[in-house]
């Protein structure tokens, strides 16, 4: 649907033909490509159908990781043999599902690595020069050029272009977030501390310090740390450096230890870029700086039976044992070794305030003291990620992580707490340095702060999701399958779900709203305040008609017969609003006419039409007059015939006056025909 929404009916569950994306590729279910399978979806072969005589290859995503769309755009206009190539992307129906398709061209040459536990005889340094350090070269300058990360250098995802080794293809990044896929090995100490969703989109720093783990495996045709668990890896990084944790202890080409040393420095300032490198690669010999070793204390301090020597690795303990961290917080375990152990009176009062800002904000103890052990975690190891009941997330890859934990279906009640707590806010005001991308930062988390706090449709922790992912598809139950990106896309998503059997009682819920709030800026609010449940049916039905109306008429889109007769069942109580039996009657017939029509905003005239308000309220009020008028009319009646001797009385006197006048007019009468006639 982003780029093929007339694609949207090809191909069905079962079938074995070619399913086309467009009119540029078709996708062959039949031959499986599993060499090119990725964490986020599984490969099948494709052709060009016109043109294109290169080799390609479909990554079908399984849409159970949260896609890079925003990037799709950027890497399609990449055109550099050092990267594997997105040819096209878009939408087709796979398995009676609709999911996204990325085609690549297929490299010719072998992987470098299989898998990263696999030996290899170890490339030479001038096979390296040339093959590896020279081809990967103009990769990065693109990728810097184009403020883009790749995210996924390592060996295992790099393959020769052809046969003849005539140069190197890095694979694809494009169907995940910067760094998801990403072994913790090959990320810098702040980003390996970081849950894989939540890492944020990283810089071409981030991609050298891979490139420079990824050179160590070459040159030794091996993984150096391949006993150790991720976390034993972060340990040696943060208490010995990441060159002496990964290559300290192995014999890396002397032609290669400057780069190696440079790419490895954990502090980003100090970290070997662009320029070093191809300083280097001229011929000029540079000298790295020694990355510099955390603070060591006199003495430990243990957090639950773990001995800590400076305060990155207290943040890190505190963050993996909080009940015990908080006991040591608390009863000043923690001050005390700040002010004796390591000596260092501004760290323990920057502690100190942390832990009384945490109790500003109220709520639960255990909440309390939960955003006290994050507070305290950051203030000693500012660089860090936002570390919060078992999530590691750096500021800007909360979105992301957020966007996982829905597809997953998993808790985000802890990541929403991030920002109702200001935990991202306290994160930017103690880093060390001033960064000119941190004042947006600010600016953005106190604005989602106001819209998670708002309890409305619209709002909440589905706004602040599709506030964070602006190119994230939307994930209602009713919807998700069909992977709507815009507001046309969500109708035509609605039009179809609307045949289904299991479809919703109604066609909105809050991530409907939360969605279109966020990509239909021309809404007012005051239409999604009345779709919260609870509110007059018939305010419902007319913001709902309202909203989809709007859309379908601003952005000129076809009928919407599926989704008008959808509304269309649920507008009963909009017809009950009219008082005239034949107007309810008229009003149904044309609501089932309109609704075959497709036009949304022709049902909404039919319930909001003025002039037929107007009739009906006039005819009602004049009804309501003769109905008083008659009322009063049984009223004297009946009073009447309550007093039977009032009845007698009233009666008698109007029977004697009639007969009197009876009797009267007889002898009148009587007396002129006797004279006339005598």
């Amino acid at each position: 649907m982003a780029n093929e929404a007339s694609n949207i009916d090809a191909g069905r569950d079962g079938s074995r033909e070619p399913i086309k994306l467009g009119d540029r590729f078709e996708i062959l279910p039949t031959q499986p490509l599993p060499a090119f399978d990725g964490i986020a979806g599984t490969a099948y072969a494709a052709r060009a159908l016109r043109g294109r005589k290169a080799e390609c290859f479909a990554l079908i995503l399984s849409g159970a990781v949260p896609p890079r769309t925003e990037a799709l755009a950027g890497f399609t206009l990449i055109d550099n043999p050092g990267i594997m190539r997105l040819l096209d992307h878009g939408m087709v129906e796979w398995a009676q599902n609709h999911r996204q398709a990325l085609i690549f061209e297929r490299p010719l040459g072998r992987r470098l690595m299989t898998s990263l536990a696999a030996g290899f005889e170890p490339m030479p340094e001038d096979q390296i020069m040339r093959l590896v350090i020279q081809s990967m070269m103009p990769v990065f300058k693109e990728l810097s050029g184009r403020g883009l990360t790749h995210g996924g250098i390592r060996p295992n995802n790099m393959f020769l272009r052809d046969s003849g080794g005539g140069g190197l293809t890095v694979g694809e990044c494009a169907s995940t977030p910067p760094g998801y896929a990403q072994p913790a090995l090959f990320e810098g100490i702040e980003r390996a501390m970081a849950q894989p969703s939540g890492r944020g989109n990283g810089s071409i720093l981030d991609d050298l310090y891979a490139f420079g783990v990824t050179l160590v495996f070459l040159a030794l045709g091996r993984n150096p740390v391949q006993e150790m668990d991720d976390e034993t890896v972060l340990s040696v990084k943060i208490e010995r450096g990441s060159y002496a944790a990964i290559a300290g202890s192995s014999r890396i080409p002397q032609n290669l230890l400057e780069p190696v040393r440079g790419l490895l420095l954990d502090d980003p300032k100090q970290r070997w870029g662009l320029t070093q490198l191809d300083l280097w690669l001229s011929g000029r010999r540079l000298s790295p700086k020694l990355s510099p070793l955390p603070k060591r204390a006199s003495r430990p301090v243990k957090i639950g039976g773990h001995e800590v020597w400076h305060c990155r690795g207290l943040a890190r303990q505190m963050a993996l044992n909080p009940t015990a961290a908080t006991i040591s917080v608390e009863n000043g375990d923690i001050d005390r070794w700040l002010r004796r152990g390591i000596s260092d009176d501004v760290m323990a009062e920057a502690v100190a305030s942390a832990m009384e800002n945490a109790a500003l904000g109220g709520g639960k103890s255990s909440s309390v003291a939960d955003r006290m052990v994050a507070r305290v975690g950051m203030t000693l190891d500012p660089p860090a990620p936002i570390r919060y009941k078992g999530m590691a997330v750096m500021p800007d890859g909360l979105g992301v992580a957020l966007a996982e934990a829905f597809l997953r279906r998993e808790g985000v009640q802890p990541l929403a707490e991030m920002i109702a707590w200001q935990l991202p806010l306290f994160w930017a005001t103690i880093q060390t340095e001033t960064r000119p991308e941190l004042v947006p930062l600010v600016q953005s988390f106190d604005t989602l702060r106001g819209l998670l706090e708002k309890t409305g449709a619209a709002f909440g922790v589905e706004r602040v999701l599709y506030e964070m992912n602006p190119s994230l598809y939307c994930l209602s139950p009713i919807v998700i399958d069909y992977h709507a990106v815009t507001p046309p896309d969500l109708l035509l998503a609605l039009d179809l779900a609307a045949e289904a059997k299991d479809r919703s009682r109604e066609p909105m819920d809050r991530h409907l709203s939360a969605f279109l709030a966020n990509r239909h800026k021309r809404l007012e609010d005051s239409l999604f305040t009345q779709l919260a449940s609870g509110v007059d049916p018939l305010r419902r039905i007319t913001a709902l008609l309202s909203i989809f109306g709007d859309i379908q008429t601003r952005f000129g889109m076809p009928p919407l017969p599926g989704l008008s007769r959808w509304i269309g069942s649920l507008m009963e109580p909009t017809v009950a609003r009219f008082y005239n039996r034949p107007q309810r009657d008229a009003a149904r017939k044309a609501i089932e006419r309109v609704a075959s029509d497709g036009k949304l905003i022709d049902l909404l005239r039919i319930i909001d039409d003025p002039d037929a308000i107007k009739k009906d309220a006039l005819g009602f009020s004049a009804a309501r007059r003769e109905h008083k008028k008659a009322i009063q009319e049984i009223e004297k009646l009946k009073a009447k015939i309550a007093d039977p001797t009032g009845i007698i009385e009233t009666s008698g006197r109007q029977f004697a006056a009639v007969l009197s006048s009876v009797i009267g007019t007889l002898v009148t009468a009587g007396l002129c025909f006797f004279y006339l006639f005598r």
